[in-house]
């Protein structure tokens, strides 16, 4: 008891002075018992609100000190954990085999482990722990898919027979196989589990050792297990900075767990790179950056060797913390008691909102379409930009900061030597004018126009990167849009033999699959409108005239086949590839100065967007393939709008409807939803992508417990056939 009292004082003292406790500390499975989905957040079956999970994950099960037992998920939990990741290497061969090698053995390691968390009120995820080949796995969970399979059944069935609803199942480790191949694999093990508990959660990791988060958005699991699938995303805070772009769009479309994480390199060592990880966790807690609440496991709980490991060697014991440190003498092992006792990271939020000018629909000759004019709040709140997130910016100035975490302002000569320029110029010191950047009191201002991209320029693990934000240096359009150091990756669009040559807009290039990009604009009117584009001759090298493009608002996808409404008809348009220059004196070869307006489809046909309302409104583009060397696109309207489709955001189907209020709306927190008559209705909380992030039953009036980010929802009420909605606003 001792022990346990002073481990409880030093996770108190080790809480910073500006942080609060989170809400959800000290919260367990007697609080939530089973876990639900509730559109994409995690959350009580019970009672409905969000949940999150933080714990360790073990190192392997097979490994001698990896600190298994009911009393090491007892101390664990003493730090402020109520989940533990039970990590099983599958074929790896340390400490004299792993599951393969044992399975009876394992098995029952993993059934006792599950009966010893549920008897301290604790989650557990189990974990089939692949690896890449190179640590003696495969990346490829398909290779062992029948050993799954008759695994997961049998710890399901385990589970169902002895009434634990505790358990998740994590179905692959750091796959490395692609994620149609990852896909179909958890297409085939899914019902081994669901067959016996229905309701499971069940995380899935992605391609690229978990990190490319962004693939099964446009490519989810099949939506037979849509209430059971989460998606997993692994972050080594030295490594994969990068990353977290992909991560906070991610949270926007689809069900996300943080199973593995560190402050730590991808390799499980140092250096420490606490602010990196701070970020990290902001992204999962509940604030604007954050669509859900993500709950997350830290890895490891164990005495290997190595910076990542939360004891030393010697045993798991609270006088046996790792002493491993930064340079400032901040020990990791703190860093860790910190997380885990439920620190909300406070970071400084950005400006967000529109642009100071919109976009106007539909498209005149004078108010064709402003790349340029994205929203505020720049990566992973306004867009996100697959090469923008391996760059720190200064919170307060903006500047331009050192890659990979140093904190440190740097010229760019200095930097160059840094990022490995391989045809760095035999300088004598940065003193001599840089010539192809513009510094200013040792702040990057702005980049030279002719500066190329891709195999000069590396970074640290001699990676091709950009040495901008921005790919195509340019950071403003026709009245003066200033962008300065953002990774929307904008360049000139000359659009030579069109009405709008010389004029200055902007070309969208360098365009990754899974980037995306939020803009408010200005309806004039509802109505379907016919897209078309000024596309150089550069777009359509890896595109294939659809599929590359979608457009969705708080009300789903807007995309329309002529004369339908059905909103999953059709998801994504393209635009054919340039097959002559409207200005015969440009050639194809020369990409970049050959233009052509093209017309938007979907395999040949033509295609609409369906604007349900007039007024500014805020709708996302996402970009599913990569389809650089999109210009200026126009909103021409070419019908009314069909009153049923879901573009309006009500289904006027019926006409009767719902009466109901909300209070308070705005909100901070909680608020309540009131019928005007004691009826019973189906209540959904709608984001601005269209996904449903809350639903609860009521008989005349509730609160809603919902956790929910800064922004504008929409309040669905559904009773006796009949719909209403409202907005809804949270502070």
């Amino acid at each position: 008891m001792k022990k346990i009292l002073s481990l409880a004082a030093v996770a108190s003292m080790a809480l910073t002075s500006n942080a609060a406790k989170s809400p959800y500390q000290g919260m367990d499975y007697s609080n939530w018992g089973k876990l639900t989905l509730v559109g994409n957040q995690l959350s009580s079956a019970k009672t409905g609100e969000p949940v999150q999970l933080k714990g360790w994950s073990t190192f392997s099960l097979h490994y001698q000190g990896h600190c298994k037992g009911e009393g090491d998920w007892s101390l664990m939990k003493q730090y402020g954990a109520n989940i533990v990741r039970l990590a099983m290497y599958i074929d790896d061969t340390w400490d004299g085999g792993s599951y393969l090698a044992k399975q009876d053995y394992f098995k029952d390691l993993i059934k006792q482990s599950i009966a010893e968390t549920k008897a301290l009120n604790m989650y557990c995820m189990v974990d089939w722990h692949i690896l890449q080949q190179d640590n003696g796995g495969t990346g490829d969970p398909t290779k062992y898919q029948s050993q799954a399979q008759q695994f997961f059944a049998e710890i399901s069935k385990y589970c169902a027979d002895n009434g634990y609803d505790h358990v998740l199942y994590e179905l692959c480790n750091e796959p490395t196989c692609g994620w149609s191949k990852i896909k179909g694999y958890a297409e085939a093990v899914i019902p081994e589990i669901t067959k016996n508990q229905p309701d499971a959660i069940i995380v899935v990791g992605t391609d690229q050792w978990c990190q490319k988060i962004g693939e099964p958005v446009s490519n989810p699991i099949k939506a037979d297990y849509k209430k059971n699938v989460m998606y997993s995303f692994h972050y080594y805070a030295c490594s994969h900075y990068q990353y977290l772009g992909d991560f906070r769009g991610a949270q926007k479309s689809i069900p996300v767990f943080v199973s593995e994480w560190s402050a730590v390199k991808f390799d499980g060592d140092g250096p420490f790179c606490a602010s990196n990880g701070n970020e990290m966790i902001a992204a999962c807690e509940d604030i604007p950056q954050a669509p859900q609440l993500v709950s997350w496991c830290i890895w490891n709980w164990g005495t290997k060797d190595e910076a990542s490991s939360f004891f030393a060697k010697g045993g798991c014991t609270p006088d046996n913390l790792s002493t491993f440190t930064d340079n400032s003498g901040y020990k990791y092992s703190d860093y860790v008691v910190e997380k885990m006792a439920g620190e909300i990271i406070e970071v400084e939020m950005p400006e967000t909102g529109p642009w100071k000018t919109l976009n106007t629909i539909p498209s005149t000759t004078s108010s064709i379409w402003h790349w340029d004019y994205y929203d505020l709040g720049g990566e992973g709140i306004a867009y996100h930009d697959g090469n923008g997130g391996a760059w720190k910016k200064d919170k307060a100035t903006q500047a331009v900061l050192d890659y990979n975490n140093t904190e440190a302002e740097i010229d760019v000569f200095s930097l160059a030597k840094k990022m490995q320029w391989t045809e760095l110029p035999e300088w004598t010191g940065s003193s001599k004018e840089c010539p192809w950047s513009k510094v200013e009191n040792g702040k990057v201002v702005s980049f030279d126009q002719s500066i190329s991209t891709g195999d000069n320029w590396k970074d640290m693990d001699g990676n091709s990167t950009y040495k901008s934000l921005n790919g195509g240096r340019m950071y403003s359009g026709t009245d003066g849009s200033e962008r300065p150091d953002e990774g929307v990756d904008l360049s000139k669009a000359g659009m030579q033999g069109t009405d709008f040559a010389g004029a200055q807009y902007c070309n969208l290039g360098w365009v990754e699959p899974g980037e995306w990009i939020s803009y408010h604009v200005k309806v004039t009117e509802p109505g379907y409108y016919k897209v078309s584009g000024i596309i150089s001759a550069e777009y359509g090298q890896k595109a294939q005239g659809y599929g590359e493009i979608s457009i969705v608002s708080e009300n789903g996808n807007l995309l329309r086949y002529p004369n339908s409404i059905a909103i999953d008809e059709v998801t994504t348009f393209g635009f054919q590839k340039v097959t002559a220059c409207a200005d015969p004196a440009q050639k194809i070869g020369e990409p970049w100065n050959c233009w052509s307006v093209k017309e938007a489809e979907n395999l040949g046909d033509e295609i609409w967007v369906a604007f349900g309302k007039a007024g500014v409104q805020q709708i996302t583009v996402r970009f599913e393939e990569d389809c650089g060397g999109v210009g200026p696109l126009q909103f021409t309207k070419v019908a009314e709008m069909n009153p049923n489709d879901p573009a309006t955001g009500v289904n006027t189907v019926n006409s009767d409807v719902v009466k109901f209020s909300i209070y308070p709306n705005p909100t901070s927190g909680e608020f309540s939803v009131v019928l005007a008559e004691n009826a019973e209705a189906t209540v959904e909380i709608v984001n601005i992508a269209g996904q449903v992030v809350a639903s609860q039953n009521i008989e005349g009036s509730a609160t809603i417990k919902k956790a929910l980010a800064a922004g504008v929802y929409t309040v669905v009420v559904r009773s006796n056939g009949a719909v209403s909605t409202q907005k809804l606003v949270v502070k």
